[in-house]
């Protein structure tokens, strides 16, 4: 083999791989970005138009019924805590009211399908909606991670 052809071969890869580090330099992702969905023009209003009246004040949006800490039952953690409420679940009554496979029906939707298992979770909420504490503690200490052990 000859080596000045190899001397060669070894020089054009060094300014392939120098082109090629320059253009990694340049991200042409935001140019394209800004040339293809550029910012939307500010409204601005005619000036023979009057300017509008400030909408009037409503009164106070009356405020939500108070909510449970439904960490307190065992298996539901901050994340399925969420969401529970944002299922409209905010007091044990309201979990205490579910069905095990409306729950999971729930935690389904939330992205937490087959995570947990809410079949004591309205036993639970049953006795933490009625403020036995101690029975709420005692079912808690035959549970592992919300499920009969």
């Amino acid at each position: 083999m000859n080596i000045t052809a190899f001397w060669w071969f070894f020089g054009a890869l060094l300014v392939i791989f120098f082109f090629m580090f320059l253009f990694s330099l340049y991200d042409v992702g935001t140019a394209v970005k800004t040339a293809y969905h550029p910012a939307p023009s500010p409204t601005i209003p005619h000036h023979h138009e009057e300017p509008k009246a400030p909408a009037p004040k409503t009164a106070a949006a009356p405020s939500p019924a108070a909510e449970d800490d439904l960490k307190k039952i065992e298996g539901i953690g901050p994340k399925i805590d969420a969401a529970l409420k944002a299922a409209g679940i905010r007091t044990f009554a309201d979990l205490a009211a579910k069905t095990p496979e409306e729950l999971q029906a729930i935690l389904d939707a939330a992205g937490f399908a087959r995570i947990s298992n809410p079949e004591t979770w309205a036993e639970q909420a049953a006795l933490a909606a009625k403020g036995d504490w101690e029975a709420l503690s005692a079912l808690q200490n035959t549970l592992k991670g919300g499920r009969r052990a």
